[in-house]
């Protein structure tokens, strides 16, 4: 990833200095909202997304007042989720192992999008944006205090107790608590619009909303960033 973010600056500084009219960079503040596709069953959820704050930094060049280029570089903090089954109805009839699942999700993006200005005023300019988007996920999953439910009426010659066979009452095995890492890497389509409100000759104010496609999920991105052109 950090030799990708150092070819694509090198290109957008090179680009910058033969055809364009002006160079920013810029810091972003947001929030990602991640839809993840998933399932419940028997009380057991899979992971579904959530929502936590991101920060960027932008490097972007305009030519010719229309048409400009930018690569964005962002980290999100980690989306928690915890899962907490419920009541198995399976219990009664097969011995049923009912996990506690703590997730933990962290993305980083390097996206690349071309734009096309329009000037609504004399200092606000919306930029419509599309592209491509490199992203990393990490996760680490953790299965605590899993727990095993054995049947109301017992296995017979195990579980049960006495000469008529008569059932115990359903008991919980503590099993052992495991985790699993993962990371993966993918790539995918970025869209999204800015409103660049210029303060001055340098300063801009740069409100905007971007959503990226992950695979199997969505990932929004409203952000507030603050840019200064050279």
């Amino acid at each position: 990833m950090v030799r990708v973010c150092q070819v694509l600056a090198l290109v957008l500084l090179c680009t910058g200095s033969t055809a364009a009219q002006s160079i920013y960079a810029a810091g972003a503040l947001g929030v990602d909202i991640s839809l993840v596709s998933g399932q419940e069953s028997i009380g057991i959820t899979a992971p579904s997304g959530g929502e936590s704050l991101s920060g960027a930094a932008r490097l972007g060049t305009v030519l010719n007042d229309r048409f400009g280029v930018e690569l964005e570089v962002s980290r999100a903090a980690e989306v928690h989720e915890e899962t907490r089954p419920g009541i198995n109805p399976l219990a009664s009839l097969f011995p049923t192992f009912l996990p506690e699942v703590d997730s933990r999700t962290r993305i980083t993006t390097i996206s690349t999008t071309a734009s096309i200005r329009q000037q609504v005023g004399d200092n606000v300019a919306l930029a419509y944006l599309g592209g491509v988007v490199f992203h990393r996920t990490d996760t680490r999953i953790d299965y605590r205090a899993t727990r095993g439910i054995l049947p109301a009426g017992g296995i017979p010659g195990i579980f049960t107790v006495g000469s008529g066979r008569e059932p115990i009452f359903p008991v919980g095995l503590a099993l052992p608590s495991f985790s699993v890492d993962s990371v993966q890497y993918g790539v995918g389509p970025v869209v999204g619009i800015d409103a660049h409100i210029g303060y001055g000759d340098h300063l801009s104010i740069i409100p905007g909303f971007r959503m990226h496609g992950l695979p199997n999920a969505w990932l929004l991105r409203p952000a507030v960033a603050v840019g200064w052109t050279f």
